[in-house]
């Protein structure tokens, strides 16, 4: 029975998923943008996400998809949920159960309600993520790898690498730089819809890696009010293949972000496979199609920056927490549930949190500073907090 764990297994994941999330929260906590404010509009969110939000999802989407059925899924290419998904599940969430138990005063304050609920939620996720890293629940347990794809689609990708000129990978090169932007402008400044994965070795001194751009606006499905754009993209997500030789070190981190040496690996890039996902097919996409998704990226940046432009603080916070609140997208729409869920900013968020946000916590709440404590302290009292039993 889902959130049946006893309360020794509920902190044994607690601080695993503390330990996980700080080192990477560590690393990138005042988020530096030009447009939002990052850190305080996930700040805003995650208090959502905690307080009752994300149980009620959960546990409708329970009713139609195991959990564990949905880290199967996600084994694929271009797909949501992803690593990135599988970290953000439960670490946005403790986040927003850190913030919360800080205000009230200590993890003994917890209400007993929200106790049933962090047990459902940390049991959804591991059996979730279990299922998606083989058994693992972080790609740092996997070696800082996220080599998740069944052998099957591996050999597809092979079958199609094809070589490339010096010519063919610099416009290569300069579209995946212009989606990266578009992608991370569209998603208020954040890396939602980018991710990187792999290694997989192809010989002694070959790997191969991907990177992945998923979902693209061209048209359907709109999630948010202000991603109406006249530009689309005429593919709904990509995939890029490549092959490198002669790579010093990779890492692939939680957040789904690819660490490498030497971190300009145009020299080193061999071969290149393209492609898109529709459903569960996996069709290929001719290098003639890098045209058109680049001019998709310029035009979508320009509409992006000129409507940001204009709007005020206030609107930019509220939108980009609406961006974490409504991500919960990517797990629902595995279970066929999406169209019956109301997601976005509830009432309780805009009259409760959003003031203090604006008014205290605009650069963080006071609670990320348990980030910031020395590692030896993590033990006996994890930046989560272990749950207290009364």
């Amino acid at each position: 029975m889902l959130g049946d764990l006893n309360i020794d297994r509920v902190n044994q994941l607690i601080s695993k998923v503390s330990d996980v999330s700080t080192r990477l929260l560590s690393e990138r906590t005042l988020v530096e943008s030009q447009l939002f404010n990052v850190t305080a509009y996930n700040g805003l969110s995650c208090f959502q996400l905690y307080n009752g939000y994300q149980y009620q999802i959960m546990k409708e989407l329970a009713k139609h998809i195991d959990p564990a059925e949905i880290g199967r899924k996600s084994k694929t290419l271009a797909m949501i949920p992803n690593s990135l998904g599988m970290w953000a599940f439960i670490g946005l969430y403790m986040i927003g159960r850190m913030q919360t138990l800080w205000e009230l005063g200590g993890p003994e304050n917890e209400p007993e309600e929200r106790k049933s609920e962090v047990n459902f939620m940390l049991d959804f996720w591991q059996r979730m993520a279990s299922a998606y890293y083989d058994g693992c629940l972080y790609a740092e347990d996997n070696g800082f790898k996220v080599n998740v794809l069944p052998g099957s689609i591996l050999n597809m990708v092979k079958d199609n690498l094809a070589e490339m000129d010096k010519d063919k990978i610099s416009k290569l090169k300069r579209t995946m730089a212009q989606l990266q932007l578009t992608a991370f402008l569209y998603y208020c400044e954040c890396r939602a819809s980018i991710h990187e994965m792999g290694p997989y070795k192809i010989s002694d001194d070959e790997i191969l890696i991907f990177r992945e751009f998923s979902p693209l606006w061209d048209g359907t499905n709109l999630k948010f009010e202000w991603g109406d754009l006249e530009a689309k993209s005429p593919l709904p997500n990509i995939c890029f293949a490549l092959t490198l030789k002669g790579i010093e070190s990779v890492e692939f981190t939680d957040y789904g972000t690819m660490f490498i040496k030497p971190a300009d690996y145009t020299d080193n890039i061999r071969k290149v496979a393209i492609f898109t996902r529709r459903g569960d097919k996996i069709e290929t996409v001719d290098f003639d199609m890098l045209e058109p998704l680049n001019q998709f990226a310029t035009d979508a940046q320009t509409e992006l920056y000129l409507k940001f432009a204009e709007w005020p603080e206030e609107m930019k916070i509220l939108s980009g927490a609406e961006v974490f609140t409504t991500y919960l997208f990517v797990f629902t729409d595995l279970g066929g549930i999406t169209k019956k869920i109301k997601f976005g900013i509830n009432d309780e968020t805009r009259e409760k949190w959003f003031p203090r946000v604006m008014n205290e916590w605009k650069v963080m709440h006071p609670s990320w500073a348990r980030i910031f404590r020395p590692k030896e302290e993590w033990k006996t009292d994890p930046t989560f907090y272990w749950m207290v039993e009364k």
